[in-house]
């Protein structure tokens, strides 16, 4: 390797005129090396060859004027595509089969699970990770399950700079975040879409379980109903208001604090829609959700299960409880362990 990050290799020269044709002939041949930029002399092009090419007969392409010559070319810095590939030849091999294929990325902060095992390669992990995405400036490994009313997850810093609050955007929206204080899932951005493309926007709808306003705002900004969030979490609270103001849906989606239990009668709110994003207890709050309806009306319920089919007679039977009747589709949302799914169940109601 020469000074400077140059190489000195074996090229095609082509002139100008020729050169995207010679490109996607020589890429169909395998023939370029992407670790080196292509040279501009002159009127001339100059592509890099492999230095393993089993043949020179797959540079050559008649008709275009080109030529062999050897150059001085620069190298690129590649970004890996992966965890393993940016940790590959660092790590044994046995650890590389073990490491995260995935990861949550909100905002600027990835947050991601440390298997069983490589809980001391925690920081190389993280690391990796930024190299393999350089808009994430932080992250974080997953230190324990969601828990409690407040749903909050404990976190340990691997990597980037020590903060746990970002600002995260979708389909439009933004939320300010603070992981550490607050309940925030990406991976519902298409889920919380598709209700706001279900919403017409003549619906009052209420978000029962609110956080910091992900499916209260993107539900009141894309659908344009009007939207009663209600959120227990005194950190989520502040936010969910911050973001309201933030997208400028003041008046259009409505914060309640407190328990959702009571947040909407002793407001005496009645809606048409009702989102229950609260998947580890779900049907401990469908009574609610059903006295928050008027009338018609459609609740939107999250829950856990091995088999989307299972939690069906249990929604019916609290459904017939309460004296009402019901049609419902449910579908597989995401995986979250081997054995059990977020799913969801979309729930037509008739209570009158």
């Amino acid at each position: 390797m020469l000074k400077g990050g140059k190489v000195k290799r074996l090229g095609v020269s082509v002139p100008v005129i020729y050169a995207e044709k010679a490109r996607g002939i020589l890429k169909e041949r395998s023939a370029i090396d992407p670790s080196l930029k292509p040279l501009r002399i002159d009127d001339r092009v100059v592509f890099p060859l492999k230095q393993d090419l089993p043949s020179l007969e797959g540079a050559a392409i008649p008709g275009l004027e080109c030529k062999l010559v050897w150059e001085e070319f620069q190298e690129r810095h590649l970004t890996p595509r992966s965890i393993r590939e940016a940790l590959s030849g660092i790590i044994s091999g046995e650890l590389l089969k073990k490491l995260p294929s995935s990861y949550d990325i909100v905002g600027d902060i990835a947050v991601v699970h440390i298997p069983e095992g490589l809980e001391t390669l925690g920081g190389q992990i993280g690391e990796a990770i930024i190299r393999v995405n350089p808009s994430v400036k932080v992250v974080l490994g997953k230190a324990g399950p969601v828990t409690g009313v407040y749903r909050t997850q404990r976190l340990i810093h691997l990597a980037g700079e020590v903060r746990t609050v970002t600002t995260h955007k979708e389909h439009g929206c933004i939320f300010q975040v603070d992981l550490e204080k607050v309940y925030f899932n990406p991976r519902l951005a298409g889920e919380r879409m598709r209700i706001a493309r279900l919403t017409r926007s003549d619906e009052v709808v209420a978000d029962m379980f609110a956080g910091v306003g992900p499916f209260a705002i993107a539900i009141a900004k894309h659908a344009g109903a009007r939207v009663f969030a209600s959120e227990i979490n005194p950190d989520a609270y502040g936010l969910l208001v911050k973001n309201i103001q933030i997208n400028k849906l003041t008046g259009r989606v409505v914060p309640l604090f407190g328990d959702c239990r009571t947040a909407y009668t002793n407001n005496q709110i009645r809606a048409d829609r009702v989102v229950m994003n609260y998947p580890s207890d779900p049907l401990s709050f469908l009574d609610t959700a059903l006295r928050i309806l008027r009338g018609r009306g459609v609740v939107h319920l999250y829950g856990f299960a091995k088999d989307p089919e299972e939690l069906r007679p249990k929604i019916v039977e609290r459904v017939t409880e309460f004296g009402a009747t019901c049609d419902l589709m449910i579908n597989k949302l995401k995986p979250v362990s081997p054995s059990r799914s977020l799913v969801v169940a979309d729930i037509e109601v008739c209570t009158s």
